[in-house]
């Protein structure tokens, strides 16, 4: 059986054998790498994700402490445990009973409340060159309250009343720093408020008073005290008999009492 038969030389037979072993070898060498490949499991290939770095060897945890915080830095200084930490900017020291140092809602304001004119003498030509300054002669300065009697709590109306009593017009500024409205205690002794104590506008406010024809200035007065500055604290003012004055430069007006009932 393994001895070569044929016309050609054995030599030849034994060649062909050989190269038939080796196929039949290299095949199933192929085959078996083939099932290999296919039965062995995918090997993991880690892939880096868009907008991440690809992963590198694992960092060392740094074996230092991290630094305490001094006393007055971090959150342990300004809140305690459990708290809630106060927002930046934000005041920790505000009172509820404080009162601000100036209180913008008693700032003196024109009144268009309607009101009678006052009866003058009959009005004299105005001049070519126009109105004439108005002299302290030329005017008057009048107080009013809205009610004679008012609750303590209750904010009432203060009022200015200025009027041209000579027989012309007369242009005269009713800046509102030169104007103010005061309260005093009855007797007249105690000056308690005043309009320019907190508020205190400077404009310059050129009026041509019409002879007869009031003009008036109001002011919501909170109740309280004030000392010019507003530099001291602001108290309540007790039930009490009172009296408010008025101003225009130094042409002051008569007394107009009130009373604050308990």
């Amino acid at each position: 059986m393994w001895e070569p038969v044929g016309p050609l030389p054995a030599s030849v037979y034994w060649r062909r054998r050989f190269v038939a072993i080796l196929s039949t070898v290299a095949a199933l060498v192929a085959v078996a790498w083939t099932v290999a490949v296919l039965l062995a499991p995918p090997a993991s290939t880690p892939t880096a994700q868009p907008g991440r770095a690809a992963m590198t060897a694992p960092q060392q945890a740094d074996p230092s402490p991290a630094p305490a915080s001094s006393p007055g830095t971090g959150p342990s200084s300004t809140a305690g445990e459990g708290s809630t930490p106060t927002p930046a900017g934000s005041s920790t020291a505000e009172s509820a009973t404080s009162e601000p140092p100036a209180t913008t809602s008693e700032i003196v304001l024109p009144d268009d409340t309607p009101r009678a004119a006052v009866p003058v003498p009959p009005s004299v030509p105005v001049p070519p060159s126009g109105p004439v300054p108005c002299t302290n002669d030329m005017i008057s300065v009048g107080a009013e309250i809205d009610q004679p009697e008012h609750r303590v709590g209750e904010r009432p109306t203060l009022r200015l009343v200025v009027v041209n009593i000579s027989e012309q017009p007369c242009v005269r500024d009713l800046d509102g720093a030169r104007q103010e409205i005061v309260v005093w205690s009855g007797d007249g002794v105690d000056r308690l408020w005043s309009s320019n104590d907190c508020v205190n506008p400077t404009t310059v406010d050129l009026r041509t008073l019409v002879p007869g024809q009031p003009v008036v200035f109001a002011v919501r007065w909170a109740g309280r005290t004030s000392t010019p500055g507003c530099a001291e604290t602001r108290t309540e003012v007790p039930a009490g008999a009172y009296r408010v004055l008025t101003r225009v430069d130094d042409v002051i007006s008569q007394p107009a009492p009130f009373l604050r009932n308990p």
